[in-house]
């Protein structure tokens, strides 16, 4: 009996172990079973202050929703359009999201997916969104409705130009009141209401170098370099001469962009600076960029204007708003006398960095829900504070512009707020897809001729328009 109940015994123990293990195995095959989890796959520019964000933003996002995983993807500048176009063309997804700037809107505009969609409604409004930063590269035409695609949201605002001053050079009683005397008006370079002003301003500092200090070599930093400078300068320049003249068409209250190149004139488009208007714009370019080494030994470039301000060399200078960090970094000598205004006359472009979706994505919703959370309060408030990464929404310029080193943003914000650009006339630039390939080349080239003495203003803008509407006609462009 006792030698049954043990061989009874063994078989249940080996019974019991047997099932133990079996579960045991169960288990661990449930652990091992592949994740349900969705991922978003977002194409950045590699090294850029939207990838800084936006790898936070993802953190953040993947916390909030623990079934998405959020991917970034950095490719080179170089490589962003053809990496885009490669999934859009190709109908196929990742990337889901795609990072572009306004020079590529034109080539990727036809294959984004439609936000003004009742889907892309449901989660992102236009309005929210500034609307200098929108007529940017947000909006392209629909040749099917005759009305708009919006193809991107702006996600990062970067305004440029903006005039940066060392704070030191004008806070100088002899100097104010020497200036006053002659010009009748205040020196104070935030407080100047037009090009001409700046321009007696940036002479006057030039020819009294004893109150500049022994750093400061230079009255004013202003960008002639025909590697890509010029057609962003010229914009900004020519704006307050063109603006609401018939002979420009470019409208009022529309701020200036790549757009400002071309104006409404009746029904019809036409290049907007080849006229009186544009020659006297160009007239002051020469003067403001004599304060500063010849364009032919040294011409002032993107690397030029964030490196060179934050030597204490210039007065003052024009700057988009991403150097910023640049000149308020611990190697900076304007760090702790930075002035920053607007332009002349208080305006300033604007150059977004813009996100859009494949319309071949899996989850379009789920991108579209990420675009929204990435243009947040809270993810901008974020952004702001450990990035310097300036909103795209009014409510986040407005958050951000409570911070001491920001508040100079107000300004911006009151000033986004009176911009009403046309969306007809915001989407000319991006009719125009040789833009960046050959017009700007072309015009850079002749105005360069004209910086070095080697043509007139005129004959610069004439022979720059007229090869704008040799190629724009080669092409079959009507804009």
């Amino acid at each position: 009996m006792q030698s049954s109940k043990k061989s009874n015994s063994v078989k249940w123990i080996a019974a019991i172990v047997v099932i133990v293990v079996i579960v045991a195995g169960l288990g661990i095959l449930f652990l091992e079973k592949p994740s349900n989890k969705q991922t978003i796959n977002i194409m950045v520019d590699s090294g850029s202050m939207t990838e800084s964000y936006l790898k936070a933003v993802a953190t953040q996002f993947e916390k909030s929703n623990p079934n998405v995983n959020v991917q970034i993807n950095s490719v080179g500048y170089s490589d962003m359009t053809t990496t885009a176009l490669s999934s859009l063309q190709g109908k196929t997804a990742p990337p889901n999201i795609f990072m572009y700037y306004a020079s590529q809107a034109p080539e990727l505009a036809p294959y984004l997916y439609n936000l003004n969609s009742t889907t892309g409604q449901k989660y992102l409004k236009a309005s929210n969104y500034l609307s200098g930063d929108l007529a940017s590269g947000s909006y392209a035409p629909n040749s099917t409705s005759g009305n708009y695609n919006l193809i991107g949201i702006p996600i990062h605002t970067v305004v440029g130009y903006i005039l940066v001053y060392n704070k030191t050079v004008f806070n100088n009683g002899t100097l104010e009141r020497g200036f006053y005397s002659q010009y009748h008006y205040n020196i104070t370079p935030s407080q100047l209401n037009n090009w001409t002003a700046l321009n007696q301003v940036s002479s006057y500092v030039a020819s009294h170098t004893q109150f500049n200090g022994n750093s400061n070599k230079y009255a004013l930093m202003f960008p002639d370099s025909a590697s890509h400078s010029i057609i962003d300068t010229f914009y900004n320049l020519f704006y307050p001469y063109g603006v609401g003249q018939s002979k420009t068409g470019i409208p009022a209250s529309s701020s200036p962009n790549y757009w400002t190149y071309f104006g409404f004139q009746g029904t019809k488009v036409n290049i907007s600076y080849d006229n009186n208007y544009g020659v006297q714009a160009l007239h002051m370019y020469k003067n403001l960029t004599g304060y500063e080494p010849s364009v032919k030994s040294q011409p002032i470039g993107y690397n030029q204007q964030e490196l060179f301000f934050g030597t204490g060399n210039y007065a003052m200078g024009l700057a988009w708003s991403s150097f910023l960090p640049t000149y308020e970094n611990s190697s900076s000598k304007v760090k702790n006398d930075l002035g920053i205004s607007l332009l002349p006359g208080g305006y300033t472009g604007y150059s977004p960095t813009f996100l859009g979706v494949n319309p071949y994505s899996p989850n379009v919703s789920l991108d579209l829900k990420f675009l929204q959370f990435a243009s947040s309060n809270a993810e901008f408030s974020m952004g702001i504070k450990n990035y310097s990464y300036v909103p795209s929404t009014y409510a986040g310029m407005a958050s951000a512009a409570k911070l001491p080193s920001f508040s100079w943003l107000s300004e911006v914000n009151n000033y986004s707020a009176t911009i009403k650009v046309n969306r007809q006339y915001s989407q000319v630039f991006l009719k125009a897809s040789p833009l960046f390939s050959t017009l700007i080349p072309d015009f850079n080239d002749q105005v360069l001729n004209y910086l070095e003495g080697t043509t007139t203003a005129r004959d610069a803008l004439n022979t720059a328009a007229s090869e704008w509407v040799s190629e724009l006609n080669h092409q079959g462009i009507t804009l």
